[in-house]
């Protein structure tokens, strides 16, 4: 209580400009330790960068600072009433992930007066290579796989309105509000939560959106038919995976439907040391897992987990399949380790970062 109190005082102090060097650190590492409190702290330089430049008039920026302090306030009053947020993975653990990560924060100065409803103020990205917890206002857990990006509105989330915006791959371990359901937009894919643990991965580059779902009930509404623009909604049970086809290209004439299928979670055996991890989320772990999926499949993968680029002179070599897991290794191990399963060359330019197949 003591600590949130201290932040409430540092903010202010921030935002009237009469922070000093020390205080500004102060905050910063106040921050690191009640990281749920950053979006308090985003609204309140929200309120700062109001000014004459968005072309408000003094009364309607008193009146804007006025509001978005409520808000602030009652973001604050909620979460000292809500308990300590289950973290997934330690802190530290991400520390030196988190550095090469960009946050982006769409602030209040660059956002219309009335925005529509499906704007969202608030994003973070990561890069290759790198991935990120974010802790959302309801107290939602996200980790952020590499090349990805989660778009919010801290003010919606605040009235209730759980929705946010997924491209690429996230670990989600949603706060269980039955009176607001949560929802995740992934191109022409919708999910609708009440409190769950699931991963979505939906990179715009792959050919299959995947919802893989670990304790709790989702259900996943998607495109059934482009032709006559209806939709399919399905419900995944605790274990199961959603696969959905082809989202990103027209049905064929002879089948203009969407293939998707829902499969069991495969279950990779844990060691003496080591607990069972299932391959779909076994990333969070900082493990690279694979399971019977094509060359060109796993390109993409690759390539955003070890930041190169793959090229393939070979076409053939696409379709070849494998399965497979490595853990911290680089990415001539992983391709030496395909290699002796399936025969291919490779070349390592490390000039332009890009490694050739063929």
């Amino acid at each position: 209580m003591i600590e949130r109190n201290r932040i409430n005082i540092l903010m202010a102090r921030k935002v009237s400009g009469e922070a000093t060097i020390a205080e500004l650190k102060e905050l910063e590492t106040l921050l690191m330790q009640f990281p749920e409190l950053q979006y308090a702290f985003t609204i309140v330089g929200d309120i700062s960068t109001v000014n004459s430049a968005n072309g408000f008039t003094p009364a309607e920026e008193e009146q804007l600072a006025s509001e978005g302090m409520d808000r602030m306030n009652l973001f604050l009053q909620q979460e000292q009433e809500v308990p300590a947020v289950k973290r997934i993975i330690p802190w530290r653990v991400l520390t030196g992930i988190a550095a090469t990560v960009a946050i982006l924060v769409i602030t209040f100065a660059v956002w219309p007066v009335t925005p529509r409803k499906q704007a969202f103020r608030n994003e973070v990205v990561t890069k290759t290579g790198s991935k990120t917890t974010v802790v959302l206002p309801d107290g939602t857990s996200v980790i952020l796989n590499a090349c990805s990006r989660l778009q919010y509105d801290a003010t919606r989330f605040l009235n209730g309105e759980r929705e946010v915006s997924l491209t690429g791959e996230a670990y989600f371990d949603v706060k269980h509000d039955p009176a607001h359901p949560f929802i995740i937009q992934s191109g022409k894919v919708n999910i609708r939560v009440l409190g769950t643990i699931f991963n979505v991965k939906a990179y715009a580059e792959d050919a299959t959106v995947e919802t893989t779902l670990l304790s709790g009930k989702v259900e996943v509404n998607f495109p059934d038919n482009d032709a006559d623009g209806s939709r399919k909604t399905t419900q995944l049970e605790p274990g199961q995976k959603l696969i959905i086809g082809q989202l990103n290209t027209k049905p064929s004439t002879e089948n203009k439907q969407h293939s998707f299928s829902i499969t069991p979670i495969k279950t990779i055996a844990g060691t003496d040391n080591t607990v069972a991890e299932k391959p779909a989320t076994a990333w969070v772990n900082d493990r690279f897992d694979f399971d019977n999926v094509t060359f060109e499949q796993l390109s993409h993968d690759l390539e955003r987990w070890f930041n190169v680029t793959l090229r393939f002179k070979n076409d053939k070599y696409k379709n070849e399949v494998f399965t497979g897991a490595f853990r911290k290794q680089s990415i001539e191990d992983v391709l030496q380790a395909l290699q002796l399963m399936s025969g291919f060359h490779y070349e390592v330019n490390t000039k332009e970062n890009v490694i050739y197949i063929w």
